[in-house]
């Protein structure tokens, strides 16, 4: 059987990884050993429990598969390079996703990234009475939206770069997301950017100062791209995602696929079009072996769910915009058919 190594096991990886464990000798390498999903690790910190529910090991739903719990140190033409092995491939997946780019070091900042490191916060979160989130995207809004609704009393306030919440979406869900958390009591802070920090003093572009008991960084993302600098450094564009073509192949590599956050292509970075991208690889992988016509990944808009606590949230879908009750539900609806997949 040829072999395909994949560097990375969220969707695009872990999906990647079904499709082909049967057909092909897998390897799945990735720095974590479960599958998470990231759609809903803000409601760990509400409900620390909740992690056990979006989680699941990657040796659980991969039955041929041979699954690496490693961090990846380099790779060639030929094999991927572990601290204690080279795994040779005939193709590689690359779907090492993105990060959150942390502009200043703090010791009470928490990057909303993972599940386990949030459920860690849940104490803290519940001690403290002043809370600051950086960054006023979906992320922002949608961790603004869950402490709210747990704690009402807390004195929450998000400072954004941007005139108004999650920017890029239609006027009816910046305008739904806004009301919602102002009717709360959440403070909404914009043009502004937080520039310096000491001593738990938050210091905006504009001089103005903050010093709450917690703060959550939810700005800045940016592709896990170091891996790829020795190999293929000109296959990254200048923000250091990588360059695809139609068919998902890495810029100047016939069999070296991406997909995911790491790519470049332009469209909303979502669970939902990783796992696009990677139908498409696996596709492309299965063609090039058998000689077959390669299929082109078309960029269409997905429709999205902004979830605002439990029980509410905002659909979209090019420019219908549902809000309320319905949202919130879907998404609840969505992480159990996701997980559902994986058992």
């Amino acid at each position: 059987m040829k072999k395909v190594v994949i560097i990375g096991g969220g969707f695009a990886g872990a999906l990647a990884a079904r499709k082909l464990e049967d057909s092909f000798a897998v390897t799945l390498i990735d720095a974590k050993d479960y599958f998470e999903f990231t759609p809903s690790i803000l409601r760990t910190l509400i409900e620390p429990g909740h992690y056990k529910k979006i989680e699941v090991l990657h040796r659980r739903y991969l039955h041929q598969a041979q699954v690496v719990d490693e961090i990846v140190e380099s790779f060639d033409s030929q094999a991927v390079v572990t601290k204690t092995k080279k795994y040779p491939y005939d193709y590689l997946i690359i779907a090492t996703g993105s990060r959150y780019n942390l502009p200043i070091k703090a010791e009470n900042m928490v990057l909303a990234a993972r599940a386990r490191e949030l459920k860690n916060y849940a104490q803290k979160l519940a001690k403290a009475e002043s809370v600051l989130i950086i960054g006023g995207g979906i992320v922002g809004v949608e961790l603004a939206a869950e402490i709210i609704e747990a704690f009402p009393d807390k004195k929450i306030t998000i400072i954004h770069a941007h005139s108004e919440l999650i920017e890029r979406n239609p006027r009816k869900a910046r305008d739904y997301a806004r009301q919602f958390l102002e009717k709360r009591g959440v403070k909404l802070i914009f043009n502004e950017l937080v520039a310096e920090f000491k001593e738990q003093n938050y210091k905006t572009d504009k001089n103005n100062l903050f010093k709450p008991d917690l703060a959550f960084f939810c700005t800045g993302i940016k592709p896990n791209y170091q891996l790829l600098v020795p190999y293929c450094a000109g296959s990254l564009n200048e923000r250091k995602a990588v360059e695809v073509n139609n068919y998902l192949q890495v810029k100047g590599f016939k069999n070296i696929f991406a997909a995911g956050d790491i790519t470049a292509i332009k469209e909303e970075k979502l669970a939902q079009g990783a796992e696009k991208q990677a139908k498409v690889v696996v596709k492309n992988i299965i063609n090039l072996d058998c000689g077959r016509t390669l299929k082109e990944y078309r960029v269409k808009k997905l429709p999205m769910v902004i979830s605002l606590g439990k029980w509410r949230g905002i659909f979209i879908k090019d420019n219908v915009v549902v809000t309320g009750i319905i949202p919130g539900i879907l998404k609840m609806l969505i992480e159990w058919k996701t997980m559902r997949k994986f058992h």
